[in-house]
């Protein structure tokens, strides 16, 4: 492909899209390094930016993104294990183990984790077999690049081979906590796995190795995946979440970073009407807080660490959950006990916990003095990241109950927040989208969010089933009354107008002309999908399943797609923001 940037205008648009929703014609039931390429020559024909991806790091068995079993290590199943590209397995190998599996089943319409992550862990080990005995030790270059990986990734490799030692010898339970006395601390941990080593050393050695070698492909892989990226004139956004996981090789390695007496996050939601939970305590999302004080005693190099490893791949990264950095609604009990806690009054949980009760730490906003405090030191936090991501950009996801002096310290940080223009209001109306501060970052949906079409037709479904006034009918017609007034169009009668194509080319088109320096449109949206990527609270494994119908080569290349193409390629040049390319009819 030929063709770039017209100009230096900063002014940019990218598809939000987890790596495991894509669709390949030879993918393995999963999106991959080779799918996301494809993506990325989709993207860049249309004249998109970015691709804005979700968390890559290995997941447990839940499946979530944002609950990964580690902060630095990447998932195997976001490889490609085909023969062509994983260099170490032969292509008798792969057919013979392909051919063991209904790969029809597994290609559906939804991911099957556990049949997936199998069926990559056998190929990964195979070529790894070959790896050791062909390659590990011998006079190979190969073999000196992989030993140079471990050297130079030791400071978390170490811990993370020890883990997933660990933890498959537990049958894939990643909480530690629960792990068998021998080894369910770290000091005890490194003692076992000793022994393992003096008891059966060519065993053990290969096992650590193992895991090590999935890192080495993986961050061989996405490396390569970002050149291909920064060759078609696209950059890769990625994501850090605020918190990490109790049960993940950063917390039982590096106990002393955390504090495992506090879980972080949400104040109580009145709108949460169908978790009593959540509408009486508020989210416990069980990640531990941070020991600040060790983290500073060690020079913040756990994060500092974390940042660079994001962006030896991606350009930019959003923090989710920035408000965290400043303060965090905490609870002192892990959320398994929530049902415990459920029926209980705020003073008799509080006798329970030793007269701790839930809310801000390290402090709540009720003084100067106090929003001072977090004030600095959010600010202090967000500029060591910022000299740890050197020219990467960090986007702040500053959604949810923000404080008044949050958007103003990450404007003089130069730091982009979030528009979601349906929750954007001045003086009581929405805010106009050429109102935006040039730093942010603009958007309508997230993965938890159902697509802009099905968020439409269940409000006016609301509206029609709730009674004429109701809070239900008003709560459904300000959502609907915003967007259109948003997008620019006047209500004839007051009507509700359809969510038809003209509505839809106004709501994508507003967003497009908005302010903002970036503007990114969920995957979801852009292929007119109704299904949805996460569903908050629900528990019933459907979360993180979604996948494309289409493959992403048929949407870049089959006669069925080209309206959708030519539509949202028009909207970008309208708007200025296309990476224009001589190549695209």
């Amino acid at each position: 492909m030929t063709g770039g940037r017209l100009s230096i205008n900063p002014r940019t648009a990218g598809i939000l899209t987890p790596v495991f929703s894509l669709r390949s014609e030879h993918d393995l039931g999963i999106g991959d390094t080779s799918s996301l390429k494809d993506f990325i020559e989709l993207g860049s024909r249309l004249g998109f930016g970015f691709i804005q991806l979700l968390p890559i790091n290995e997941t447990g068995q839940d499946n979530s993104p944002y609950n990964a079993i580690s902060a630095m290590a990447i998932d195997p199943l976001t490889l490609d294990c085909g023969s062509d590209t994983l260099v170490d397995l032969q292509a008798d190998d792969y057919v013979e183990i392909c051919s063991s599996v209904d790969l029809v089943g597994i290609r559906g319409e939804a991911i099957q984790y556990q049949r997936v992550r199998q069926l990559k862990h056998r190929l990964l080990r195979k070529a790894f077999q070959r790896f050791m005995d062909q390659v590990y030790n011998q006079i190979d270059t190969r073999s000196d690049e992989f030993k140079e990986f471990c050297d130079r990734e030791n400071w978390w490799l170490d811990d993370y081979c020890m883990f997933r030692m660990l933890m498959e010898r537990e049958g894939g339970k990643a909480n530690w906590q629960e792990w068998s006395e021998d080894y369910n601390t770290a000091k005890k941990a490194r003692s076992f796995v000793e022994t393992l080593f003096e008891e059966n050393p060519h065993w053990a050695e290969s096992e650590a190795l193992y895991y090590a070698y999935v890192q080495w492909i993986a961050f061989s892989q996405w490396g390569d995946v970002a050149g291909y990226a920064e060759a078609h004139d696209m950059e890769l956004m990625g994501d850090i979440p605020f918190g990490v996981s109790v049960a993940s090789a950063d917390v039982f390695g590096k106990p002393e970073f955390f504090d495992l007496e506090w879980f972080g996050g949400a104040p109580p939601e009145k709108v949460f009407k169908a978790d009593e939970f959540v509408e009486k305590w508020g989210q416990n999302w069980g990640i531990p807080l941070y020991n600040w004080n060790a983290l500073k005693s060690d020079g913040y190099q756990w994060w500092k660490e974390r940042i660079r490893k994001t962006v030896e791949i991606f350009g930019s990264f959003r923090i989710d959950h920035a408000l965290g950095f400043y303060r965090i609604y905490s609870f002192p009990w892990n959320p398994v006990r929530n049902d415990e806690f459920l029926p209980l009054t705020h003073d008799q949980a509080s006798e329970k916990c030793g007269g701790r009760s839930p809310g801000f730490r390290p402090r709540p906003d009720d003084s100067e003095e106090n929003r001072n405090r977090n004030q600095m030191e959010g600010e202090r936090y967000f500029r060591m990241m910022q000299d740890a991501a050197k020219t990467a950009d960090i986007i702040a996801e500053d959604l949810g109950h923000v404080p008044d002096y949050v958007r103003p310290s990450l404007a003089r940080l130069g730091i982009p927040g979030m528009k979601v223009p349906q929750w954007e209001f001045t003086d009581g109306r929405v805010t106009s989208g050429v109102s935006y501060p040039s730093v942010s970052f603009a958007t309508y949906a997230t993965h938890d969010h159902a697509p802009m079409r099905v968020q439409w037709e269940a409000m006016k479904k609301q509206m029609a089933e709730s009674e004429d006034g109701s809070d239900d009918w008003h709560g459904a017609r300000h959502f609907l009354q915003t967007l259109c007034e948003f997008s620019g169009l006047k209500l004839a009668d007051e009507k509700i107008p359809d969510f038809d194509e003209e509505f839809q080319a106004e709501l994508f088109r507003h967003l497009s002309l908005s302010n903002s320096e970036r503007v990114a449109f969920l995957i979801t949206d852009f292929l007119d999908d109704p299904r949805q990527i996460n569903v908050p609270g629900v528990m019933d494994g459907s979360n993180w399943t979604y996948r494309m119908k289409p493959t992403v080569n048929e949407v870049n290349e089959s006669k069925d797609w080209k309206d959708t193409c030519d539509f949202f390629y028009t909207i970008l040049v309208e708007s200025g923001r296309a990476v224009e390319e001589d190549s695209y009819a």
